[in-house]
């Protein structure tokens, strides 16, 4: 008993070292102060013991670095001069400080003014991607690769408005440039890590971090431009020279073309999908521009009021505002006030879908719908046309002596019967109509729904109105809140306007 007693005794200095030492009652900061010192330092082997593992983006911006663009472009802006009242002129201090010698003429001299965005290589060659809001109108392009000081001219291949994405090549004999791979943008998933590389206010090669908010955003124009926008939102911060620089995820694949911040707020920001970009890449490179492929309609969203009145089951569709005559969508039998609910195969959610589907799907492509008309669901198949450049517009028609208008003041309109001479210079053919539209006004609830002077009304309510007489008079019947489908012409497009009688 004396002997296990001895042992323990001995033991036991030894067993209380080793528990301190493994930090069991908590651990101290060693005293790594110098006498003199005013701050502490670890050493590298310390500092490496301390460090928290967790991931770093090092390796991933090392691997993509070489392959983002700063992108410099030049312009050349011609300003018409004010018009400035007599004896003032121009001045090199601002407008209206007053000169002896005569007003100013004509334009004021050309400016040229700078501008500077992001982007990406894509190809050894040196094809790379950036925004076509970066380089539109551009004289000059010159771009550097990521840390490098060296200028490069690069030219544009071809560029596309409607999806903001143009497609450059570096003016080059060096046909091995490191390049960035594209990933696919379907793959994401809110709440998926994404990074941005770019060149924000001029801070070459900045990275910010965040993650996906939202997909799918189409209600949204950062721009101030409509688009066949499907835009990634992410929280990621972006400023103004981000623009047409690289989204990526963590395998360091792009997912995305960052292009606009939220005007509203801060650290909302929006990429448009890669995969959309992939789409018209090839067309880009082939022609210089996107041979948009529609089906000769304008559409709109289904408000929820329209979809009681029309007995639409479901909330999702676009709604068939307008159907061009000879199109490929007056071929297939559609008709403006349908609601497309199906394109090959998908469900349409809103008019902004059903947008960018049809504008990406590609000219020549046979594509089955389905629609819901008076009540019912009907299939129609059609082939995707390219879209045609709008024409002109038609001068407007005098405006007939007030004894000869027809007022419907509840809906904000002038009307008369429509007649030959104006059936003539409105194009239209000779079986048409109606009450043609000779006044709107701006504050009614006409001209909020759209409807324009020589607008032809047809229909109300699936009822034929000869003419304008017969538009009052139904008007007048109708009772306060009642829906009114309305059929019209706009030269050789007919459209459907649904407004509630006031």
């Amino acid at each position: 008993m004396k002997n296990r007693l001895r042992f323990i005794l001995l033991l036991a200095p030894v067993l209380l070292t080793t528990i301190i030492a493994s930090g069991f009652f908590g651990s101290k900061t060693p005293n790594l102060f110098s006498k003199d010192a005013l701050w502490m330092e670890l050493s590298t082997e310390d500092a490496q013991k301390s460090q928290i593992n967790i991931p770093s983006l090092a390796p991933l911006v090392q691997k993509v670095e070489l392959a983002v663009l700063v992108v410099t472009t030049e312009s050349v802006i011609q300003q018409q001069a004010a018009q400035l009242p007599p004896g003032f002129e121009r001045g090199p201090f601002g407008d209206f400080f007053r000169f002896f010698g005569p007003p100013q003429q004509g334009q004021m001299p050309e400016q040229k003014t700078r501008g500077q965005g992001s982007g990406f290589i894509i190809h050894p060659s040196g094809f790379a991607l950036t925004n076509n809001h970066v380089v539109e109108g551009a004289t000059s392009i010159k771009i550097k690769i990521g840390t490098d000081l060296k200028e490069y001219d690069a030219e544009i291949i071809g560029s596309d408005e409607d999806t903001d994405v143009a497609l450059l090549k570096i003016k080059s004999d060096k046909k091995d440039w490191p390049v960035v791979p594209l990933g696919s943008s379907m793959n994401l998933r809110v709440g998926d890590f994404a990074v941005a590389i770019g060149n924000p206010l001029g801070l070459e090669l900045s990275v910010s971090m965040g993650i996906v908010s939202a997909r799918g955003r189409r209600d949204v124009h950062p721009s101030g431009r409509n688009g066949l926008f499907d835009f990634i939102q992410i929280d990621a911060p972006i400023n103004p020279g981000n623009s047409g620089g690289p989204l990526l995820n963590l395998a360091g694949e792009v997912v995305g073309i960052n292009t606009a911040m939220s005007a509203a707020g801060q650290g909302i920001a929006f990429a448009i999908p890669i995969d959309q970009v992939k789409q018209i890449l090839p067309q880009l490179k082939s022609k210089g521009r996107v041979a948009r492929s529609g089906m000769g309609i304008r559409i709109d969203n289904v408000s929820p009021e329209l979809a009681k009145d029309l007995g639409l089951p479901f909330t999702h569709g676009a709604l068939v505002r307008e159907v061009i005559l000879k199109s490929t969508a007056n071929k297939a039998g559609i008709k403006a006030g349908d609601v497309i609910t199906e394109f090959d195969g998908k469900i349409v959610r809103d008019a902004g879908s059903l947008q960018v589907m049809a504008g990406l799907s590609g000219v020549g492509k046979s594509v089955p719908l389905a629609i819901f008309r008076d009540g019912r669901s009907i299939l129609l198949k059609l082939t995707l046309e390219e879209l045609p450049r709008e024409g002109k517009s038609v001068e407007t028609l005098p405006v007939p002596k007030k004894e000869e208008t027809t007022g419907v003041e509840s809906i904000g309109l002038t009307v008369v019967t429509l007649d030959d001479n104006a059936r003539n210079q409105l194009l239209l053919e000779k079986t048409v109509a109606g009450a043609r539209i000779v006044q709107v006004n701006p504050r009614s609830i006409g001209a909020f729904a759209g409807i324009e002077v020589n607008d032809v009304i047809i229909k109300i309510n699936n009822l034929p109105i000869q003419n304008a007489n017969a538009l009052s008079a139904f008007v007048e019947k109708a009772k306060k809140g009642e829906m009114l489908r309305i059929l019209l012409r706009r030269q050789k497009a007919t459209i459907f306007v649904a407004i509630p009688k006031p």
